[in-house]
């Protein structure tokens, strides 16, 4: 639940563990962002849960970095009712839908590798994180067979598809035209 939008300083915004939780910033974005940010001195509303304590940010890091090194002091903040787990949990969910590979297999990694989500069935997870249990299920059968090679495409929605392809040992990385298989 949305709670308002307000200004804040930028050293009240708390941020996930980079590179553990969160895919690591691309040099390239925080650059474009200080292009577009700087001369107009604003930018859209970041997005942070709220839990009474702090706000932990899960949209707009690369925006609070490009904000970070033009010097600014504040920036408007989307708030949500939420705890540090649940901005986590956000920040998946919007990434996995992300157009982006990298950070889309750091999701899948994440969903794999967390003591409680990678616990809960595909029907929870799917209202988690807002997908059909299928790509859930398909999830969990990667990990059992030891996540071997994946094949990762996008739909004509952008959204990423998953399945299972065996090949040579020797082959890590595979491209195809808009087909990926990844071992990873």
């Amino acid at each position: 639940m949305r709670l308002k939008t307000l200004s804040v300083s930028l050293v009240t915004v708390k941020i996930l563990l980079e590179k553990i939780e969160v895919a690591p910033l691309d040099e390239h974005i925080v650059t474009s962002y200080i292009q577009e940010i700087e001369p107009a001195r604003t930018c859209s509303a970041l997005k942070a849960c709220f839990d009474d304590t702090d706000y932990w940010l899960f949209d707009g890091y690369h925006r609070l970095e490009a904000m970070r090194r033009l010097g600014f002091n504040t920036c408007s903040l989307q708030i949500f009712k939420g705890s540090r787990r649940d901005a986590f949990r956000r920040y998946i969910k919007d990434k996995l839908r992300c157009g982006e590979m990298k950070i889309f297999k750091h999701c899948l990694q994440i969903l794999t590798e967390d003591k409680e989500w990678s616990n809960l069935d595909a029907t929870k997870l799917a209202t988690l994180f807002d997908r059909k249990q299928m790509f859930f299920h398909s999830v969990q059968q990667f990990k059992s067979d030891g996540w071997r090679y994946v094949g990762v495409s996008t739909n004509k929605h952008g959204t990423f598809n998953l399945s299972m392809r065996y090949a040579r040992k020797d082959i890590s990385i595979v491209s195809v035209g808009k087909r990926t298989l990844l071992q990873p």
